[in-house]
């Protein structure tokens, strides 16, 4: 099954989605900003609606990061049945702008067995407590795993494969 990674907001996030690629034999959606260096203000919905084209109807994973998480969300929102696992890491919710929040509304109704949320303790971007308490606030059967970490680093590659063999 292929694994696409949706990556944070920042290029530098390509080298974690790269390293993260090879141990998954993933494929990494490159945000059209990289290339441009200018991302609108309707940049999410751009890249979900790119990221369903590509995807068309073949059966997937996901692991995404930061905001790729909502770029995610929009990827399950269009058709949940071609989402077999999905990995969330370092939900920004120190980040969102008005409005975001809606991004995650997927996650009320799709299998939480199927959902791994990951945060690290003090993530800058959000901490471990802000995602569980917004996640669980959706769905509260949602497992939140906490990480003893002060960063928005998200290196699990372990636990993502463990997560993707279930």
């Amino acid at each position: 099954m292929n694994t696409i990674i949706f990556p944070g907001f920042s290029q530098k996030n390509k080298i974690w989605a790269d390293e993260m690629a090879i141990g998954l034999t993933a494929t990494v959606i490159n945000w059209t900003h990289w290339q441009t260096g200018n991302a609108g203000t309707d940049w999410i919905d751009e890249e979900i609606q790119r990221a369903i084209v590509l995807i068309g109807n073949s059966q997937i994973n996901i692991l995404a990061k930061s905001i790729g998480t909502a770029v995610a969300m929009g990827v399950i929102k269009h058709n949940p049945n071609l989402v077999n696992n999905v990995i969330l890491c370092g939900i920004p919710t120190n980040d969102f702008n008005p409005g975001d929040e809606a991004y995650y509304e997927p996650l009320k109704s799709f299998p939480v067995d199927k959902v791994l949320c990951i945060q690290n303790e003090n993530d800058n971007h959000g901490s471990f407590d802000k995602a569980q308490i917004f996640l669980q606030g959706l769905n509260p059967s949602i497992k939140v795993l906490s990480k003893p970490r002060s960063d928005h680093e998200y290196p699990y590659l372990q636990d993502f494969i463990n997560f993707f063999s279930i």
